[in-house]
């Protein structure tokens, strides 16, 4: 069974906000510097890729996170094309 979980984009105002937010809804490790590489590194090789990702109320996250906001959904994009069973979802 496929484990969801949901980002809350009412609640992220910046980049640092999306990293700690994804951090601990993850469970990423305790050396996570919170950095767009350690990202990609936590998401294709720390995590179970049997996973599907919902960044709900994205939009949100849109106009507060600005030019970040774009970044980290190309990453996720990239992530989800690449693994098989990882997925991710703008609601």
């Amino acid at each position: 069974m496929k484990r969801e979980v949901e980002i809350m984009g009412s609640i992220l105002y910046s980049l640092d906000d999306f990293h700690r937010e994804v951090e601990q809804l993850l469970s990423f490790p305790h050396y996570y510097d919170r950095s767009m590489d350690a990202l990609w590194e936590c998401l294709t090789h720390y995590i179970d890729p049997n996973i599907r990702i919902n960044w709900i109320n994205h939009e949100m996250s849109r106009k507060q996170m600005g030019n970040d906001f774009e970044r980290v959904v190309s990453l996720l994009q990239s992530a989800a094309a690449d693994i098989y069973e990882f997925e991710f979802v703008l609601n």
